[in-house]
């Protein structure tokens, strides 16, 4: 009997771990997430956004605003960034299409993430927020795990041009982190609880879309006139 009772204390003991583990897992893909390879459908509309606006990019009249809610350490974002956005914007932004919000959501679970908000906050200040963007993203692999990424970070805002000086000072004052935080509550209220998140004319997509599906969801909400055809035939004289 009491091999029996040790037994069933085992398998109890096992359980329990089993559940822990699957809950542990749950919560770790609810920080940052992938594509799963699907369309993204659009969830029901939210109501419109006010109050913090993020970094627009495109032209205000474009009949598509897609907000992006993304984390400078998350690597879901920085392969969406590298690997996606580029199209999206040559083809779709860029053309007049559509209008992208960048909107900061760092993750209290990355500890390196807040220090990268700010300094793309912090070059905003000097009208080169997309460029300290690119660069951010393309670095993540070295800053993401270093112990003093603010070095790193100086050298991408010298790489893009920005004055080191007022750099430095947005910095060290970090009078751009209300920015940062009020965008991260902005999509706290929203229940934004991963990244990236994607908001299409204030709807929510499932997934992380590839640019087709961008494409595709565009196209739907407003369709490209075709081109008118061309007259052949004889000229009359």
């Amino acid at each position: 009997m009491a091999g029996g009772r040790s037994l069933k204390h085992f398998y109890i003991a096992l359980g329990v771990m089993a559940v822990v583990g699957v809950t542990l897992i749950v919560r770790s893909t609810s920080q940052s997430r992938g594509s799963a390879g699907q369309p993204s459908p659009l969830l029901p509309p939210i109501a419109a956004l006010s109050g913090p606006r993020g970094v627009v990019l495109g032209s205000d009249s474009a009949p598509v605003e897609i907000a992006e809610y993304s984390d400078f350490q998350c690597p879901f974002c920085a392969r969406f960034s590298v690997l996606q956005l580029p199209d999206i914007r040559d083809r779709l932004i860029n053309t007049g299409r559509v209008r992208w919000r960048f909107m900061h959501f760092p993750l209290d679970g990355h500890p390196n993430t807040r220090p990268a908000h700010l300094a793309a906050a912090c070059a905003r200040e000097q009208g080169k927020f997309w460029e300290m963007h690119d660069a951010i993203y393309q670095g993540q692999g070295d800053w993401s795990e270093s112990r003093r990424p603010a070095g790193l970070f100086r050298d991408y805002a010298e790489r893009i041009g920005l004055d080191p000086d007022r750099y430095g000072s947005c910095v060290e004052s970090q009078r751009a982190m209300p920015e940062v935080e009020a965008d991260r509550q902005r999509g706290d209220s929203l229940g934004v609880n991963s990244t990236p998140t994607f908001f299409v004319n204030g709807r929510q997509l499932q997934d992380v879309p590839t640019y087709d599906q961008i494409k595709a969801i565009v196209d739907s909400i407003a369709p490209v006139a075709p081109a008118p055809a061309a007259v052949t035939g004889a000229v009359r004289r």
